[in-house]
């Protein structure tokens, strides 16, 4: 009697194809309605079965024509591919590229939701295709100028095609001095914002610009091109008005006025008024408040910098 060994592989271990490698993240048909079996099982359930309403073609599949076979059965060769160590002697974009390559894949980001390989694979096959397009029509350039200069007489049809062109190549000058183009919409270097006339449309710096941008430090609330306009547009009227004053006492002897160079300094706001007191929720820091208490907020804040905590106290 023959004893009966189990097989090599045993089913219960190895999960029938088809089926979805574990940790796939892709989209399953039902497989959130279903559970109790592993997801290699479970996988491979939905995707045989025939009630479901599944794709001809799997994702994890290979999607690519293999070698000898084309689209409707006939053979076709995989010219490019396979004479691409030969013709471009590159040992580093082989036909099969392997996962993990950093490098660059001609025409790679034409294709995506497959493998790195199939992917790379196509990208190869579509640029070598390309390549031997582009040296064929050299090819043909080369002949149809060796024709016409040794003035040979056409054999075959495709000869006789390719004499019979619009246009000659390479194309023939029609003068020796060829003048300069000088397009009439070409963009012209202005003038520098800090030197821009006032008017000018033209009188800001782009956002990002991390310059010195005069008296810009004193206005905010606007975008940054309308804030720096602003604040060169003033910086132009505050040399303007220093100039004029600067002339005009150079002609007379008395000296300026301490009212016109006042007119010449940065108007800030003031923190502490000396008529009324700050608003209550004011978190700024304010001389001697710490030290007060009894009163509301307003009358201890009242004139913070121009009365000592002592005459404040001696007031109330």
């Amino acid at each position: 009697m023959a004893a009966s060994f189990p097989p090599k592989i045993s089913p219960m271990l190895m999960t029938s194809e088809p089926h979805y490698v574990p940790g796939y993240a892709g989209y399953c048909p039902q497989y959130k309605f279903r559970g109790g079996k592993t997801y290699g099982k479970l996988t491979s359930e939905l995707l045989t079965n025939p009630d479901m309403a599944l794709s001809g073609h799997l994702l994890l599949q290979s999607s690519l024509v293999k070698p000898g076979a084309g689209e409707g059965g006939a053979e076709t060769r995989d010219v490019p591919l396979t004479s691409r160590r030969i013709s471009w002697r590159d040992q580093r974009l082989s036909p099969s590229l392997i996962p993990g390559y950093t490098g660059f894949v001609p025409k790679s980001q034409n294709y995506f939701a497959k493998t790195y390989t199939e992917s790379s694979r196509a990208a190869l096959m579509d640029f070598e295709r390309e390549q031997l397009q582009l040296a064929s029509k050299k090819e043909q350039m080369d002949f149809v100028e060796a024709m016409r200069s040794e003035k040979a007489t056409p054999q075959t049809r495709e000869e006789k095609e390719l004499l019979a062109v619009k246009y000659v190549t390479p194309l023939t000058p029609i003068t020796r001095d060829v003048p300069p183009y000088h397009s009439p919409h070409s963009p012209k270097p202005s003038r520098s914002p800090y030197f821009a006339e006032k008017r000018d449309p033209n009188k800001y710096f782009i956002s990002g610009f991390s310059g010195h941008v005069p008296r810009a430090r004193f206005l905010f609330g606007s975008s940054y091109p309308v804030t720096t306009n602003r604040a060169l547009v003033q910086f132009g009227e505050m040399l303007s008005q220093a100039q004029s004053v600067a002339e005009a006492n150079a002609g007379s002897a008395v000296p300026s006025h301490k009212e016109e160079s006042v007119k010449l300094l940065p108007q800030r706001n003031v923190i502490y008024p000396a008529t009324l007191g700050l608003l209550p929720r004011y978190t700024g820091y304010i001389p001697g408040y710490k030290f007060q208490f009894g009163h509301t907020y307003g009358h201890l804040t009242h004139d913070a910098l121009g009365t000592s905590t002592f005459q404040k106290q001696a007031a109330a």
